[in-house]
Parts: structure tokens; sequence; C-alpha cells
């Protein structure tokens, strides 16, 4: 069994992104050409999803849920700070994920923190009109910029995460904000410490980020899926209903085995198959409800008796204080305002959106909300950042960005090559933050191969044919 976890640590998850299918529930994913660039499309309980994903490090898979939900998590402890920082250690990270204290883990996590960090990704919502169907579009990232340190491993053969050094993760930008907003899950953490494998862990994040997005809103005690749709969710490359079964299978063992499930009906054949979950009965109030509450001034006990008595509508009630607040109104009390719209329905005109669709506002929405505001705040601060880096020495310049340029580079140059690159950084024959500011530009224009071959000329070496 994994390592025990304090109740404590139940771990928080942005309610949005979870459903989207990103991260495969596999344990395994093989590099290919489906798994660095992927398109899925799929529609759960209703509600069509169209996910576009570059990622240059391999399809987000095996633990990264894990390493996400941990980063999350500790987003939310340290205060949801607006920058989008979190800054723990690698020990505390691998800590919070369940994985034993080795070196070979501490590999694991870096892995995963550069597959996070690489993958970005578009999400259409589907809207059906008369005219057809349109397609609002944002472009989304889990993790924006990585800061670490490695060190030898115990054999001082290759370098690991340096585990009691500061590690510092900024998360993408609609995904903090979405956050800070609480619109986020609530795992349990009594049951993730029983589930033994990453993919039944997987599943249950999955499962939990579905049932709490029906268009009657209300938490789901059972969900139905067509196989073809779900393999998608699920992030499962194979088009053979048997394969699909077989990747399934052993975590719905384990979600049943610890009651989270109680039972897993399966009508139809072929890719025709539906797949109905039944949820265990719990009378407990949705978490994500309970996490809304607390955040517009709840205690954690009223919280959880308000969503209790009155379910679905808190949701309603908490959009119509969001809608007060952006309209300009100055709330004294928005515990009391809400307490008072969830006792008296039909006391207050609510605003245009709730009429036409009362739900969460999805990550989507929250992106065009804070972009315009949050854009001219972030830039400022990176160029105030690059510009004190920039007048740094060179040999500190480089011990800043080294990570960085190790994360851009290591895959495309050889060890000898990056030992060269380092040297000329150090002495000022090359300036590090022009390499890193190069690089991501060749990357973003996609001519990355270009820039690396002129850059092994500069060092000094033949460019490969």
């Amino acid at each position: 069994m994994r390592k025990q976890t304090p109740e404590s640590y139940e771990r928080k998850d942005e309610r949005n992104l979870a459903r989207l299918g990103i991260i495969s529930i596999q344990a395994r994913v093989e590099p290919s050409t489906d798994t660095v660039r992927f398109v899925s499309n799929f529609e759960i309980d209703g509600r069509p999803y169209k996910v576009e994903c570059l990622a240059p490090e391999g399809r987000p898979h095996g633990i990264d849920t894990d390493v996400i939900l941990a980063i999350q998590t500790l987003y939310v402890r340290q205060g949801c700070p607006e920058d989008g920082w979190v800054h723990t250690t690698a020990y505390e990270l691998r800590d919070l994920t369940g994985l034993p204290d080795n070196g070979e883990n501490y590999n694991r996590v870096r892995s995963s923190l550069n597959r996070l960090w690489s993958t970005g990704f578009k999400v259409s919502e589907g809207i059906t009109e008369t005219s057809g169907r349109k397609w609002n579009v944002t472009t989304l990232r889990y993790i924006d910029d990585l800061r670490y340190r490695e060190s030898d491993d115990a054999f001082g053969t290759s370098q690991t995460l340096d585990k009691k050094h500061n590690l510092r993760i900024k998360l993408g930008l609609q995904l903090a904000e979405s956050i800070r907003s609480r619109y986020t899950n609530v795992l349990d953490g009594r049951i993730l410490v029983q589930l033994e494998q990453p993919p039944a862990r997987a599943l249950y994040r999955l499962l939990e980020a579905h049932r709490g997005t029906s268009t009657a809103g209300k938490r789901l005690m059972q969900l139905t899926v067509s196989l073809r749709d779900w393999k998608e969710a699920c992030g499962i490359k194979s088009d053979r209903p048997e394969i699909i079964r077989r990747t399934l299978s052993p975590a719905h063992d384990e979600l049943l085995a610890v009651n989270y499930l109680q039972s897993v009906e399966v009508e139809g054949r072929g890719m025709k198959q539906q797949l109905t979950y039944i949820f265990a009965q719990d009378d407990a109030p949705d978490p994500a409800l309970i996490e809304m509450l607390i955040g517009v001034g709840f205690s954690r006990q009223r919280a959880t008796d308000t969503a209790q008595q009155h379910g679905p509508r808190v949701e309603e009630a908490v959009t119509f204080l969001r809608s007060r607040l952006k309209s300009g109104y100055k709330v004294a009390n928005p515990a009391g305002l809400i307490f008072d719209y969830l006792r008296n329905e039909g006391k207050y005109v609510a605003p245009a959106e709730l009429v036409s669709e009362p739900r969460a506002i999805d990550i989507v929405n929250v992106a065009r909300q804070v972009a315009q505001q949050e854009e001219e705040r972030t830039l400022q601060q990176v160029e105030s950042q690059l510009e004190d880096l920039d007048q740094k020495s060179p040999f500190d310049q480089y011990q800043e960005l080294k990570a960085s340029l190790s994360i851009l580079l290591s895959a495309y140059l050889s060890k000898v090559e990056l030992e060269r690159l380092k040297k000329e950084c150090e002495s000022g024959a090359l300036r590090a933050l022009e390499v890193q500011r190069a690089a991501i530009a060749a990357r973003a224009s996609k001519t990355l191969d270009q820039y690396v071959a002129d850059l092994r000329k500069q060092l000094g070496f033949a460019s490969e044919a």
C-alpha cells in the first residue's frame, strides 16, 4: 500500500482542466507522433469537448496526475499568491505525491515536471446554434515556468533533482486564477492513499470532475458514457474495445474495492458499448460547493451545512455575488448576502447569465475576464525580472538560467555540447539570457532545429546533417 498520508492532505484540483483528459490515465505512454500532438473530441453528460494538445516531452501520464494535484494543493496551502508561484522543494513535492524517498522517484518527478511544463493546449467549448456549431477557443498551460537545481546522483553518473534546494513552479495564468476563485474539486485523501496505481487515481480524478458538471447543476450519483467518448476523455489511444476495457479494468477494480464505486455496468458491443458508473451512496455535500462558500467568507462548518441544505443553488448564489461585485456594488458582508439569497428565493433579480444557465464560471470564461487586467501587470513583472537578470555577470546569469536552458536544449545538445555552452556563457562569450530568448522564440516559431544547428556552429561543433 502507498505511504499513508494524513487526512488533512486532501488534494485540491481545478475542476475544469481535470475533465479535459489531457493527462492520460495510462501508466505508460509510448513516444510517438500521436503523443506529441493530439486532438480529442468527446462528449460527456451532454457537454462537448474539443482539445488540441502539443506535448514535446510526450503526453502527460502516470504519476503526472499525482504531481499536478500536489502542485495545486501546495498553491492553495500557500494562500494562492496572485503571481502564481509555488515555492517548495523537490523533497516536499515528492512526499506529497506519496512516492518513496529515493533517487529514482526524484528523476520521475523531474520528468513529470518537464512534461507538464512543455505541454500546451487549446480548449474549445461547443455551442450549438441554428447556424451550426461554433467554438470559443482559449490557449492554456499547466505550468508557465520552472526553477530548480540539479545534483549528481548517488553514483555520480547523472543529474537528478536536488531534493533540498528551492523548487519554484509558476502555474499557468488561467489555472492559477481559477484556483484563486475556488473553482476546485476536493479529492478525498483517504481514497487517494488506498489506490495503489496511478491509473486508478487518475480515473478517480476524472470521474470526480465529470460527476460535478451536470447540466442540472447536481452532483451525479451515476454517470453513463460511451466507450468511444470515454477512451478519449481517459487518454487511451487504442481503438480496440477489448484493449480499452482491459486498460480500464484494474482501475475499476481498485475504485470498487475502496467503495468509491458501487458498480460499473456495461451495455452494448464493440465501440457502441456504454459504461454506467454507479457511485457509492454518500450523504456528504459536494466538496466543490463547500470550497466556493469558503472562498466568499464562510467558515468550513457553516459552508458544509449550507451546501448540505441548499445543494446546487449554492453555485447560483456565488455566481450572483460575483456578478454584483463585478458590476461595482460594494458588498460589506458577502457571506451574509449569499445566505440571504439562499434563504429568500425570488427576493433578488438574477443577472442575465443566471437566467439562461446557472452554472459555474468555467476556466475559458475566467481566462477572458482576467487576461486583459493581468497581462499588463505580468508583462511589467517579467520585464523587470529580465532587466535585473540582464545586469548580472555572465557567470551569475548562467547560474540563474541553467535549469531553463537545460530543459530547452538537453534533448538537442550532447553533454559535451552543453558543457561547452556552460563555459561560453560563464565566460561571457555568449549571453545566457540571449540564448534562452532565442531558443524560446525558435521553439514558438517551430524553427528550433535550425537554431540549434546555428548554436552548434557558434560553439565550434559541426552541424549535424
